[in-house]
């Protein structure tokens, strides 16, 4: 249980949603149009949003349209190298931390 405790207080919580988020634009269609959006802005009738498009950009640039990946939002290839730097920071911060935790029980149970 105790070794539960560790893995699960040591992951980034910002790391599984940037990932989940990722992988779910692996499988949409970027081709299709899609009904539903979580844009505040959309969602109020404004027209313009500096950020709608790049989910979908990044889907195109998973399927392989560069060209359509470009043309959705241009700056959606520079979002995507920036989510998977993210991500692999905080993989990386996530092991650090579960390997101090770690070694900080092991000082402890010695210790007793």
């Amino acid at each position: 249980m105790k070794r539960i405790k560790y893995i699960f207080g040591s992951i980034s919580l910002e790391g599984v949603l940037w990932t989940i988020a990722l992988l779910y634009l692996l499988f949409i269609n970027p081709y299709e149009v899609q009904k539903f959006t979580l844009c505040p802005f959309h969602n109020m009738g404004i027209e313009y949003c500096p950020g709608c498009g790049l989910g979908r950009s990044i889907s195109f640039l998973y399927h392989g349209d560069i060209l359509h990946s470009i043309k959705t939002h241009p700056l959606g290839i520079a979002a995507f190298v920036l989510i998977i730097l993210r991500i692999a920071q905080l993989t990386k911060q996530t092991i650090e931390n579960f390997q101090q935790k770690k070694r900080g029980d092991s000082w402890q149970t010695s210790m007793n």
